[in-house]
């Protein structure tokens, strides 16, 4: 898919920006279990370590000890309040640009972040700028969502999720189903949840939980995706100046990169 700036901008606006404005209660409801692999990252922290989650959401990876300072960001006013709700720090600010100074953090991390920025360059800079706020020697973990749901034979939790994952998967000609985003001129297709991923851009629906005894009909948001094939996240990183990658891998239907400063 090819966008420039100002409609890569307005897509982001309309299918990421306003739509977790809008699901950010629910969205928080459902995103309580840190992943194993995280934790184990950021279980590495030196007291006195400043941590930073990009994109920090409901603040689900912020930790009880008290030998690290953490920060969080999101874009989402509504995510970050629920995070102040719960006495983290956290800030409101776009990924493309973070309002921190440069070599300041020890540890980043981003999960299920870069795949919502809407074309490489978009994506490159976001990374480019977590490198920019990690001091030298620190080290960052990002995770984006595969398009490969399904590895040496094992189900991704998002597609174990599906109760009707094992009826035969859905073909190309099966997912053909396209929303208009007239504001920019653009077709994108419309993923069926729970299923195996066809198209490498495309929106998500969220189906937002309404108050029981409602009469109307659930809403439904549609979320864009970039969803990475397997080097695509590594070519990227092999991009950003002065940083090596430390470690490469697959987590449950995500691509997961760990690279390091190395110098200024």
């Amino acid at each position: 898919m090819s966008l420039n700036e100002k409609n890569a901008s307005k897509l982001e606006y309309l299918h990421v920006h306003n739509v977790y404005e809008n699901i950010a209660s629910h969205f928080s409801e459902t995103r309580q279990k840190p992943w194993p692999n995280v934790l184990k990252f950021l279980e590495q922290s030196k007291p006195g370590s400043i941590i930073l989650d990009v994109g920090c959401g409901n603040a689900k990876y912020f930790t009880n000890t008290t030998d690290v300072y953490q920060i969080g960001c999101d874009r989402s006013t509504q995510l970050a309040q629920i995070c102040r709700d719960r006495n983290h720090q956290v800030f409101n600010c776009d990924c493309l640009q973070i309002p921190l100074r440069s070599q300041c953090v020890d540890l980043c991390i981003s999960i299920a972040v870069l795949h919502h920025l809407a074309t490489n360059d978009r994506r490159l800079k976001a990374l480019t700028e977590i490198n920019r706020v990690l001091a030298v020697g620190g080290q960052a973990l990002v995770y984006v969502w595969a398009k490969e749901q399904c590895r040496n034979q094992n189900l991704s939790t998002y597609l174990k999720q599906n109760n009707t994952n094992k009826q035969k998967p859905k073909s190309a000609s099966e997912m053909t189903k396209e929303f208009c985003v007239e504001s920019i001129d653009i077709n994108l297709p419309v993923h069926i949840n729970r299923s195996n991923f066809v198209h490498n851009d495309l929106l998500v629906p969220w189906k937002l939980n309404q108050k029981k005894n409602q009469e109307h009909e659930p809403q439904m948001h549609l979320r864009y995706y970039h969803v990475f094939e397997e080097t695509e996240l590594k070519y990227l990183c092999e991009q950003i100046p002065n940083c090596k990658i430390v470690d490469y891998y697959y987590d449950q239907g995500n691509w997961c990169v760990i690279f390091e400063k190395t110098k200024i």
